[in-house]
């Protein structure tokens, strides 16, 4: 009985361990501001184009991030005239030809 007993525990503590490492390695994204629409970036130019400035500055950490998806597409509707689907994982770091 002893052994269950330590057993146990010590499963116990290793689950509880790992729970709270995992707790560091998601981010909150409060620090990020609200998220604004596509609408809303074709409507503000300045702030779609700092936006677009930060996203192209860290394109590794914010490139996936909704306002960084937002603005882009919206830059794209504008320029373009037509609304399109973005693909995702090139969107910033390559140039369709």
């Amino acid at each position: 009985m002893g052994t269950k007993k330590i057993s146990c525990a010590r499963n116990t503590a290793v689950v509880a361990l790992i729970g709270l490492v995992l707790t560091g390695c998601f981010e909150d994204s409060s620090d990020t501001g609200s998220v604004q629409t596509v609408d809303w970036y074709k409507a503000h130019d300045d702030d779609r184009k700092m936006t677009l400035q930060a996203c192209s500055n860290n394109p590794g950490e914010l490139r996936d991030t909704p306002n960084c998806i937002n603005a882009l597409q919206a830059e794209r509707a504008l320029s373009s005239g037509e609304p399109f689907e973005l693909n995702l994982p090139h969107s910033m770091g390559e140039e369709n030809s």
